[in-house]
């Protein structure tokens, strides 16, 4: 039995899953970050991780700050503001 999806991961998130289609593989977003590869599809599932790690990597350059796995930047900055102001 051969597979008909495949689990796309990058380096922090699980980007999504690529299927089997008549053209290839078409991929199926797990994350909003991927939202905009949802239903493209590609000659390979090697064609589809590479674009999910670009995309990721674009988005990493684009905003220039970190995320965690759920898409949430990192505010410790504003933590002790709001901690005071609960005082």
């Amino acid at each position: 039995m051969s597979a008909s999806a495949f689990t796309i991961e990058t380096s922090r998130h699980t980007a999504g899953i690529a299927v089997v289609d008549d053209n290839g593989f078409r991929f199926f977003a797990a994350h909003p970050l991927f939202a905009a590869l949802e239903g493209t599809s590609y000659p390979s599932v090697a064609a589809v991780q590479r674009a999910a790690t670009r995309r990721e990597q674009q988005q990493q350059d684009h905003t220039g700050r970190r995320q965690d796995s759920r898409g949430q930047v990192f505010r410790s900055w504003g933590l002790r503001d709001s901690a005071q102001r609960a005082v």
